[in-house]
């Protein structure tokens, strides 16, 4: 790494981060962190914190977990079947899962054979080494694949649809399929070797899963006492090892995972009194989930990672967590309730109301950690409207399918309460509004909305995405975010979906907005700034710049009037040549493409997109291209596919100025929509949309091609 990046990483993640993170690399590299996490008996280990001899361990164990009883969100499954929505398709995922065949991602098939190979990447075909230590397996390896690829059955999604099918159909085998696998990973996984012991967050999540099937099938004929005792083995030496660990998630990782890890802790802490170092784990857990939750997400409800996805992470993390305590007597503070009650807003406000969705932006790495819905991956009502319920026992949406996981939390009693309080949703209104510690201002006409990005990083960043621009029509998302893909792609797909010029921005050079470090660094982050986003006249203006390509300077108006959106790109500052491509990554729709725009067919409706350039830029348009790497999407995690890419590119010395258009064909400026796709959009016909809006001209409203002061 050269001095100017070493540099850059100290005042962007500061000094104290460098240290700790050297600090790892120095354990890792010198077998320290070996000696500390070495092999060894968990019953061996286990009977010295206990004081019990190994061979009066199990029937310890099991007396104390039955005298504890200690509250979980059930202690029979009677009453849920009326709960479980799309039982069918519930139990066909279930029934796969006993044979060894996981639904990966909520999205695509595993064969993992029966019993499962747990050490399997699946996609490649490649088996991870499961007799080296956890410290020798590398997170990124080019002859491995994606490690995510082998963690994801072993995250244990496939519990949840075995408890969800036993509650519908009340059979059996889901109860002993959950053992089964639980037994056979143990038998392929001894403590700290393979990669299911590199990462404590996985440690985590894989805990929560044993623990839901441990209390659903309880009363159950597999439930034996040996197979109750090796599970709560396992969860003590799992706490034991996130403990042990969870510097490191706090100092050099801090972000979910620190969550996830201290989840983890407090959950086992409070559920398994008897376990000597339960008091501290669930003190210790306690008191960093409520400090990281009022560090990591910010005063006006937005998150620290600037991804979507992991948003909702956070919100199942803490409904497990606030409910967890709930049921034990501990509530979270006031100020980490209204702070996360300010993250449902912010969550809910993005959220299309007809199909549930975000827009798919940030890091996606396909996690949906309590797959307690039959909504979709994509659908957040689930997740949002359980958090909501735990907090306040209020919902946020009509009664529907997407009570289903509320009532996982909440008991059954949940979908009764229609006529009562519980039944009304709060009045929440989606309107325009800005978060601008997280750098989100929301645009929404009667029909559409349109989420731009602009703002200071004050952690670091997922994607070099400033002025990215989403917009959705009707239910449609029309203009995409790339997605993620995966975090260790082969094939050459690394810096497409992370990078500028898959997103809806302008590119300068052909360069990235920051300069690319290890695969999730970024060096020299970009600084946006907002300088206006009010009403004026008919219409909500936003005007925002950016300074990732200083000399040049990039600054970006929105103006949104009904279902209309006008976007004004100014690209100035300096006097010499330069390449600047305006991009749109457009939904996979019926499009009849031109050179200046489209018409785009969404269900029953056409939208009209005209684009055109001060220094009459060539247009072109490209579909799902592999060899330019132009034209992909990733909704789930893994899989990628074909959009459509538009690209207007101009070469010159002068300062530049693009100009797109969205709208209904019905609503453009009183022509049919086609006629218009002929000639690129121009400066005179903006200034006259924008006067009719009552908006003054472009540089009426302060965008000028002259130098930023």
């Amino acid at each position: 790494m050269r001095f100017g990046d070493v540099f850059s990483l100290i005042c962007e993640m500061g000094p104290a981060w460098l240290c700790w993170r050297a600090l790892y690399e120095v354990g890792l590299r010198t077998g320290v962190m070996r000696w500390r996490f070495r092999p060894r008996s968990i019953d061996v280990f286990l009977s010295r914190s206990f004081g019990v001899s190994p061979t009066d361990l199990d029937l310890y164990l099991v007396e104390e977990w039955q005298k504890a009883d200690s509250g979980f969100f059930f202690h029979d499954l009677s009453g849920y079947a009326g709960a479980v929505a799309d039982p069918g398709k519930v139990v066909e995922i279930a029934d796969a899962a006993l044979e060894g065949r996981f639904l990966f991602f909520s999205r695509w098939w595993a064969d993992l054979g029966s019993p499962p190979d747990w050490l399997l990447n699946p996609v490649d075909g490649i088996r991870f080494p499961g007799e080296a230590h956890w410290t020798s397996i590398p997170d990124l390896s080019e002859e491995l694949g994606d490690i995510k690829y082998v963690w994801e059955a072993s995250r244990f999604p496939q519990v949840y649809y075995f408890v969800r099918a036993f509650a519908a159909t009340g059979d059996e085998r889901y109860a002993e399929g959950f053992w089964s696998q639980f037994e056979s990973w143990v038998k392929t996984n001894p403590p700290e070797l393979g990669p299911h012991w590199r990462c404590g967050q996985e440690i985590a999540l894989r805990s929560f899963a044993w623990l839901f099937g441990l209390y659903a099938f309880r009363n159950c004929r597999a439930t034996t006492p040996g197979r109750v005792a090796l599970l709560l083995k396992y969860l003590w030496y799992n706490a034991w090892h996130i403990e042990k660990n969870h510097w490191y998630a706090l100092r050099c990782v801090r972000n979910n995972h620190s969550l996830s890890e201290a989840a983890g802790m407090f959950t086992i802490g409070t559920l398994f009194p008897f376990f000597k170092e339960a008091a501290r784990w669930r003190e210790k857990g306690f008191r960093h989930l409520v400090r990281e939750a009022m560090w990591q997400i910010y005063q006006d409800g937005t998150h620290m990672q600037h991804s979507m996805n992991y948003s909702r992470f956070v919100v199942q993390l803490f409904t497990w967590c606030v409910r967890i305590g709930q049921l034990s007597g501990l509530e979270f503070p006031g100020p980490v309730k209204d702070r996360l009650r300010k993250f449902l807003f912010f969550l809910y406000s993005v959220q299309d109301e007809r199909t549930g969705r975000v827009p798919n932006y940030g890091s996606n790495d396909g996690a949906l950690i309590f797959p307690l819905t039959s909504c979709g991956y994509l659908d957040y009502r689930p997740s949002l409207n359980a958090l909501s319920l735990v907090l306040d026992g209020k919902r946020l949406y009509e009664p529907g399918p997407w009570d289903e996981e509320a009532v996982w939390f909440c008991g059954p009693d949940l979908c009764k309460k229609k006529d009562e309080a519980s039944g009304q949703p709060l009045p929440l209104s989606r309107v325009a509004a800005g978060f601008p510690v997280g750098g989100y201002y929301l645009l929404r006409g009667p029909n559409s909305f349109a989420l731009v990005r602009c703002g200071r990083y004050r952690h670091r960043p997922s994607q070099a995405d400033m002025l990215h621009v989403d917009l959705w029509y009707k239910g449609h998302n029309i203009f995409i975010d790339p997605g993620t893909y995966s975090y260790n792609p082969r094939g050459g797909w690394i810096g497409y979906f992370a990078g500028t010029a898959s997103h809806n921005t302008v590119v300068v050079d052909g360069r990235d907005q920051m300069k690319k470090g290890s695969r999730f660094l970024w060096h020299d982050w970009v600084r946006g700034k907002t300088l206006l986003f009010k009403k004026i006249g008919q219409a909500y203006v936003f005007l925002g710049e950016h300074y990732g390509y200083l000399p040049v300077v990039h600054r970006r108006l929105v103006v949104q009037r009904d279902d209309t959106y006008l976007v004004v790109d100014d690209l100035f500052g300096d006097s010499a040549e330069h390449e600047y491509v305006l991009h749109w990554l457009v939904g996979d729709y019926e499009l009849a493409p031109a050179a200046a725009g489209a018409v785009i067919q969404v269900g029953e409706d056409r939208l009209q997109l005209r684009i055109g350039c001060t220094c009459g830029g060539s247009g072109s348009w490209v579909r799902g291209d592999e060899k330019s790497r132009r034209g992909w999407r990733s909704l789930y995690y893994g899989e990628k596919i074909p959009a459509w890419s538009y690209q207007m590119a101009v070469a010159s010395a002068n300062p530049v100025r693009f100009y797109t258009l969205l709208s209904p064909v019905s609503e453009c400026a009183g022509e049919t929509g086609e006629k218009l796709l002929d000639a690129a959009l121009n400066g005179d016909e903006v200034d006259s949309i924008l006067q009719m809006w009552g908006v003054p001209s472009i540089d009426g409203i302060g965008l000028t091609l002259s130098k930023h002061s």
